[in-house]
């Protein structure tokens, strides 16, 4: 199913929002992460060892993601977009939303 671009608005706003508040406690010490993504999956995981990775790469290892399961949000790799009304090769970067499930969400695809 399409999400719908308030959708993706919407989560990007909380995810921007949960980044600060992961990015505050990283300076202050609080958490031992080095970068936010680090301490949004440590904070995900409440400090246990759990893989996260995407849809696709849980379907490549064999696995199926258990109906109704709800993604873990993270920051993309960034991207060079074109800026709008900007001069001619103006570009900046743009940090896509990555949807992640813990291995806690998986389960073995019947053969």
């Amino acid at each position: 199913m399409k999400k719908s671009t308030t959708d993706v608005k919407q989560k990007r706003r909380e995810l921007s929002a949960l980044s600060k508040l992961i990015k505050a406690q990283i300076e202050s010490g609080e958490l031992e992460a080095g970068s936010v993504n680090e301490g949004l999956l440590e904070t995900y995981s409440k400090g246990k060892e759990i893989e996260f990775n995407t849809f696709h790469q849980w379907k490549d290892k064999g696995l199926s993601v258990k109906k109704g399961s709800k993604a873990f949000l993270v920051w993309g790799s960034p991207r060079q977009v074109p800026v709008p009304d900007a001069e001619d090769d103006d570009e900046m970067k743009f940090w896509p939303i990555c949807y992640l499930f813990s291995a806690n969400q998986v389960e073995r695809r019947p053969s």
